[in-house]
């Protein structure tokens, strides 16, 4: 059952002649974390601010369990949301504690209520022994954690996080990750975070939206945009991707590269598509249950955990059309390899998109 739902939201700024958001439609299940993706400008913050109430919406709605929070002359102040939101440079109050930061969202409550309250968030992100310091005196994870505390103390229904590791290092980006989705698995909290960076999805969401120009392209899990992607935006986003034109006929697909097995069989008149092959998708040498393509090596780079090389296949049907392909042993480069095999399974379709 949808805990959040939003339909059709659209929102133009006054001055601007393209729309920051439009038709932005979402579903969050209970318990969800979900990601909206997207380069600077793609409309993630916007759609962050109206679902917030921080922005008013041009058209749309937004329900939250039943109750209608935006709608056709339905406009819920923020406070009434039910919603918690950690800002992205966390806006904790300077020169409030620790504990009077946590705590400034429980001053309705009794005292003893409170109380409870925020001790037990003080022991869910382990600063009790910090709850006397103020925020200049923590480290920036130690911060987040506050902004986190803060905002789940209310116990709100969904908690919003805009870029919630912008400011963290990177070397401590891996651990924080791996912090704050204990955290909200933990709790059961249902949240959306904004954010611009792959890897930060991949760690933390069970499903992502990735956006652009103030639209949604595609909504799955992270697994599925990698391996699915509908456009070849969406397949370099997530990573290097080799995009190769095909004509599908039946089940085979006509390539550069030569005649390519197509794993689902295309019933209509043959058409024009776009494959995406991963850099993982393609071994060493031949084999009999693969397709085999002859190559010669044009260059190759030290990436750490992984060499990253480009082939150029000898047959193919078109001049300079290299293949990005990850290697994980040095010595399979020293000869050049005259051979790489592709798995089948690995050649994903997409249509061609009027404007990719």
């Amino acid at each position: 059952m949808n805990l959040l739902k939003t339909e059709g939201l659209s929102k133009t700024y006054a001055g601007s002649k393209h729309a920051a958001l439009k038709d932005f439609s979402l579903r969050v299940e209970k318990g969800e974390i979900v990601a909206l993706l997207g380069e600077s400008g793609c409309g993630k913050t916007t759609a962050l601010r109206v679902m917030a109430g921080f922005e008013r919406a041009d058209s749309g709605t937004l329900h939250l369990q039943h109750r209608i929070i935006i709608g056709p002359g339905v406009f819920t102040a923020p406070a009434a949301r039910g919603m918690g939101i950690v800002f992205q440079d966390y806006a904790l109050f300077p020169h409030k504690t620790v504990a009077q930061n946590i705590a400034y969202g429980l001053q309705k409550l009794p005292t003893r209520e409170r109380e409870q309250r925020l001790n037990e968030m003080l022991n869910l992100v382990e600063l009790s022994a910090y709850a006397q310091r103020f925020p200049h005196q923590l480290s920036g994870g130690q911060q987040q954690r506050v902004a986190l505390a803060r905002a789940m103390a209310p116990q709100p229904e969904v908690l919003l996080l805009d870029e919630p590791f912008s400011n963290i290092d990177t070397l401590k980006k891996n651990h924080l990750r791996e912090e704050l989705h204990a955290l909200l698995k933990k709790t059961g909290t249902t949240a959306i975070f904004v954010t611009h960076d792959t890897r930060d999805v991949m760690a933390i969401a069970d499903r992502v939206a990735v956006m652009r120009k103030g639209e949604i392209l595609q909504t799955g899990t992270p697994r599925e945009l990698y391996e699915k992607p509908r456009i070849p935006y969406l397949a370099r986003f997530f990573g290097n991707s080799n995009i190769i034109p095909a004509k599908w006929e039946a089940d085979q697909l006509k390539t550069p590269l030569g005649t390519l097995p197509a794993q689902t069989i295309n019933t209509g008149k043959a058409r024009n598509v776009l494959l995406s092959i991963r850099p993982t998708a393609f071994k060493p040498g031949s084999s009999a249950t693969a397709t085999n393509i002859r190559v010669k090596l044009k260059q190759q780079r030290f990436m750490g955990e992984h060499q990253e090389a480009e082939f150029l296949p000898l047959d193919a049907h078109e001049n300079e059309l290299p293949l990005l392909v990850h290697l994980t042993e040095d010595r399979l480069l020293q000869n050049g390899i005259s051979q790489l095999h592709l798995r089948p399974e690995a050649i994903h379709i997409m249509d061609i998109p009027e404007n990719s």
